[in-house]
Order: C-alpha cells, then structure tokens, then sequence
C-alpha cells in the first residue's frame, strides 16, 4: 500500500530521518514509535508532502507521491492530529464534512456518512450534531476529528499523537473505540506515538525509530521477545510483556474450567487489568463473563504467553 524507498530528510548536515526504508501493508494499523527526536512525525508528514522528502520516495499503491498534487495526495489521506483542529465557527456536522463539502459531494449522501460517522465514533447524532467545538469535551472533540478524517473513506489514515492531549480515562476509551472501529474498516493506518503501551496495545506492527534511523520493524511479538538490539530492548523496558497484555482482553485467554468460588470479571475486560484482580484477589485464575454469562476461566499461566495474531488477520508486508 505504501513504500518508503531510501527516504530521507536533511536540515544543513543533520539527518532527521536517514535511508528509511519500510512497507505499510493495506489493512494494517502500523505504530512510528520511538524517543522525542527520532523522526517518526518526520517522516509522518513526508508521506502526505506537509513536508518535502530530501531525498528517497514515497509510494502510494505503486505510484510516486511527488508525481501527484499535494492537495489531491491529501485530499485521499485522512490526518488526525492531537491539537484536533477543529473549525470554531462551524458545529460538529459541519467540522466532519469538511472533505466531502470539497470534493463536491452530494449533500444527502454527506449529512447520511456524517451521521454514520458519529455513530460510529460513539457520539448521538441528534446530540451532537449541531454542537459547536467548545461545547465538546477533549475526548468528544478527539472523536470529531477521527469522524472528519473518515469521511471522505479514505483508505489511509494518517495520526500524529492523536491521543496524546486526553487524561487517561477517556484516552482509555478512545483506544478501545478506535481499536474495533480500525478491526471493522481495516483501514491503512500509520500512527505516530512515544507510547509504548498505547503502541503495544493498538498497532499490528511497530517501526521502532532512533535517531532518524530504524531500529527494528515488526509485530510487537517480535520487539519483545526477539529484539533486535540493546536499544530496542531497553526502550521498552523490562516490562514490556507485561504492557502487551493491556491490548488483549480477558476473553483471548479464556478456556474450559469449573468457575465455581472464582472472581468474575467481563471478557472485554483487557488481560493486564485481569491479572490486577487476580493479584488483589489471591487468585490464580477468575471466571470470565459476557452478558452475565459464563464463557469459561482465565489462569494466570495462560497470560504468559500472549496470543499472536494468526497469519489470516496480518496481511503480508508487501502490501
């Protein structure tokens, strides 16, 4: 889907991103992480030309991105950035057609996507529809602006520490909301954060940059247990199995057993929470419920193996 060939940007003799070379594969949510400096917004912004590459390209589904206008190159990328960037003077339905409005569509058809939009971001249309942007909260605003980068369906995203600015309880909520809208759209999504858990949890696959360079590309399986250096494994730290559980839910554990006298938590509860309740509860395995119904039990030394993605879910890298 998209290809960065030897792509590279230079400020006098310093390399904010040098030689990078790396394939987005279509469907796939890919986490840039990495240290404050290491290029990852850098090169976020030189695949939709807010900044112009040194040297090295970029390509969109085979096709050179300098070949095409910057606006029309945009204008089939959805971007959503942490400081949002909502329109002031125009309510909420108004912010999220932005695009559409644009490229000329059908007003019917627009109002339609707009409402599907802000179901789908968990927001009430006939709430919110007609709300102006400072009657929003952070999250309520954030969920806006991933609605309006949407709305045009186009079939990259791009998000630049898009949750970045939200307190942890509704950063929480947005993640899991993002996480099944991405699951239900497979979009192709690149998204910049320095949050390990956040990239753990969310992305398929991690580029792990330093210093303007990768460091290693791959499934967060693989950054964990086979890291591919000593920087790699220190960025992550000694924790970093542990961080992974947050982005599997209790139910990717679940097996047959006898639930009788254990604790009880819901199978959407995610794993690393699960294994809280069981330290808290001086159990080593609790019953998982869904709709106040029994499914099976959790044992704790079922989560030290974290499940990887099957193969049919991670299309193949060459997009």
């Amino acid at each position: 889907m998209i290809e960065l060939q030897a792509l590279q940007k230079r400020y006098g003799e310093t390399y904010a991103v040098r030689d990078l070379n790396l394939v987005f594969a279509e469907g796939v949510l890919t986490a840039l992480l990495g240290p404050s400096g290491c290029g990852k917004t850098t090169t976020l912004r030189m695949i939709n030309r807010l900044i112009e590459p040194t040297g090295g390209r970029v390509l969109l589904r085979g096709e050179d991105t300098h070949s095409l206008k910057p606006e029309t190159l945009r204008r089939g990328i959805g971007y959503v950035i942490q400081q949002i960037g909502l329109f002031p003077h125009l309510n909420v339905a108004q912010n999220v057609a932005t695009v559409p409005d644009l490229l000329g569509r059908p007003a019917r058809d627009t109002a339609r996507r707009v409402d599907e939009l802000l179901d789908l971001v968990g927001l009430n249309p006939d709430e919110y529809r007609h709300k102006k942007p400072a009657e929003l909260s952070g999250g309520q605003a954030q969920r806006v602006g991933v609605a309006r980068a949407l709305a045009a369906d186009p079939p990259v995203l791009l998000m630049d520490e898009p949750f970045g600015a939200l307190d942890p309880l509704a950063r929480d909520k947005l993640q899991d909301a993002f996480r099944e809208i991405q699951r239900g759209l497979k979009k192709t999504v690149i998204m910049v954060t320095h949050d390990i858990d956040e990239a753990l949890r969310l992305a398929d696959r991690i580029a792990l940059m330093n210093a303007g360079e990768l460091a290693q590309f791959g499934t967060p399986d693989d950054l964990i247990h086979r890291p591919a250096s000593s920087f790699v494994r220190q960025f992550l730290g000694e924790d970093a199995a542990l961080r992974q559980l947050a982005g599997r839910r209790a139910a990717d554990f679940v097996r047959p057993g006898d639930p009788a006298g254990l604790p009880t938590v819901e199978a959407h509860l995610n794993a690393r929470s699960a294994l809280g309740i069981m330290l808290r509860e001086g159990s080593d395995a609790l019953a998982v419920t869904e709709e106040g119904q029994v499914t099976g039990v959790l044992h704790w030394r079922d989560l030290q193996t974290v499940p990887r993605l099957s193969a049919e879910f991670i299309p193949d890298e060459r997009g």
